[in-house]
C-alpha cells in the first residue's frame, strides 16, 4: 500500500516536471468587446396567439 503511494506521488512529481517545462503553457488570449447575441426569451406566435 505505502509502495504504491510512492509510485502515484513520483508519477505525479514527473507530470508537474513536463507540464511547467512545455513551451505552450500560456492561456488563450481572450477577445473583449465581441458582445454575445440577445436571446430571444419570449415564445409568441402557436395555435392559442389570438
Amino acid at each position: 500500500m505505502n509502495k504504491n503511494i510512492e509510485m502515484m506521488k513520483k508519477l505525479i512529481e514527473e507530470k508537474k516536471q513536463k507540464g511547467s517545462n512545455s513551451k505552450n503553457n500560456r492561456k488563450a488570449e481572450k477577445t473583449i468587446g465581441s458582445a454575445a447575441k440577445a436571446v430571444r426569451n419570449k415564445k409568441t406566435g402557436g395555435v392559442f396567439d389570438k
